[in-house]
């Protein structure tokens, strides 16, 4: 078997251990690198690259900065300022959150702006005594925080690729906001699926189910001084992250570092509640999406969906092909792996096709960003996790709009950009 059929049939079982959860994600991430190197589908440093990704110190990073601001209580006081905003009314605490999450991230980064909003929904969630739950807005903050990503140019990483990828071919490049006439209407959508449908269902699933907090409170470190220096620390980081005059990895890694110096969390606190299930999730999926794409599994798939095709099909069709294929990669593979893969096949067919490789391309961007239904197919998604979801929530609550997503792009792109 080659490299490429071996690893497929290591995601393939991987995929199975993250909807059955029969063992922990975190656990399953880490043996899918283990099956990768072991199988000879990739070597030890790639299948374990995810360890030393820069996504991991930023997310990590943050959650220490998150927790420090519950142990001094200051996510607390911040949750209360919320609430009496909001009314205590969750619905219209979601509508703000994920308003704010969308905007913010169609110029900052998703994982950052993600990351930003976790301590303060659940400190509100705190402060509310029980009329919200964090588990009811968390991951639609993550997910507008994805959708965000699909209305400017800097929004996400795809639509860069395929703006190198026009310039490159001596074509005319995109807008900065000409991203935003397929991502206004998905978003618009979002709102409309999350507030008549997603949050109804997640308010009807969690209401019964576990709850699990995002971070511990710690009544005795409810300390002025401390919980002062807590917020000017997460101010600190929104403003390099808007900034970044330094990596968004380090500046959460500085975040965590200065927390930890001005003794607002006890380390050994710290280590004991942190969420290392999260970090290896993460780490351990980023390592399968690299093992993947240098194997040639991903392209593998491509090639396969685009070979289906024959001789004789229409550039809609095509179009159709190739973004669903973006579409399923994305959930598993990192979306830029994903662009950068499928980019110059695409370029390639719509130049023996002889019609506009802009529709194509502009699909392919926006698809790979709509990661949804997986934890692992993008840092937001998996940054939530701390609030206590299950895999099959993010496939229960984020499939759906997947299909809604590619059902808008197949539709609207090809009337927006001509081919």
């Amino acid at each position: 078997m080659t490299p490429a059929l071996t690893s497929l049939a290591v995601l393939a079982a991987v995929a199975v251990l993250y909807a059955t959860e029969f063992i922990p994600l975190g656990l399953t991430a880490v043996i899918g690198c283990v099956l990768m190197v072991l199988t000879g589908a990739a070597d030890f440093a790639t299948a374990f690259r995810g360890f030393a990704d820069s996504v991991v110190f930023l997310v990590g990073g943050m959650m220490v900065v998150g927790e420090a601001l519950f142990a001094t209580g200051a996510a607390k006081d911040i949750g209360d300022r919320l609430a009496r905003l909001a009314r205590n009314r969750e619905r219209a605490l979601l509508f703000l959150v994920i308003l704010a999450s969308a905007g913010l991230s169609a110029f900052l980064n998703n994982t950052g702006t993600t990351a930003v909003f976790i301590p303060i929904v659940s400190g509100l969630a705190l402060a509310s005594a029980g009329a919200i739950r964090a588990q009811n807005i968390l991951m639609f903050v993550a997910f507008a925080a994805n959708t965000g990503g699909m209305l400017t140019l800097v929004g996400s990483t795809p639509p860069l690729i395929a703006q190198a990828a026009l310039e490159n071919a001596g074509l005319r490049p995109f807008g900065f906001f000409e991203f935003a006439l397929i991502g206004l209407p998905i978003l618009a959508a979002y709102f409309g699926y999350v507030l008549l449908f997603a949050y109804p269902l997640a308010h009807r699933r969690f209401s019964q189910a576990r709850s699990v907090p995002a971070f511990s409170a710690n009544a005795d470190g409810e300390n002025r001084v401390k919980k002062l220096l807590a917020v000017g620390v997460l101010l600190l980081c929104v403003g390099l992250f808007a900034t970044e005059p330094i990596p968004l990895a380090l500046t959460a890694v500085l975040g965590a570092v200065l927390v930890l110096l001005f003794r607002c969390v006890e380390p050994r606190a710290l280590f004991a509640r942190f969420d290392w299930n999260t970090i290896f999730l993460l780490a351990g999926a980023l390592g399968m999406a690299a093992a993947l794409e240098k194997s040639g599994g991903g392209r593998l798939v491509a090639n396969w969906a685009v070979g289906l095709l024959g001789t004789d099909f229409s550039p809609w069709v095509f179009l159709a092909v190739v973004s669903g294929v973006g579409l399923v990669l994305t959930q598993f593979m990192s979306n830029t792996a994903t662009m950068a893969m499928l980019t110059p096949i695409a370029l390639s067919m719509c130049q023996a096709l002889e019609i506009s490789p802009h529709p194509v391309l502009m699909a392919l961007a926006t698809v790979t960003a709509a990661a949804y239904a997986t934890p692992v197919g993008t840092p937001p998604n998996s940054l939530v996790l701390v609030a206590g979801y299950r895999f099959r929530d993010y496939l229960v609550l984020g499939g759906l709009f997947n299909v809604l997503v590619f059902s808008l792009v197949v539709l609207l792109v090809p009337v927006i950009w001509p081919f």
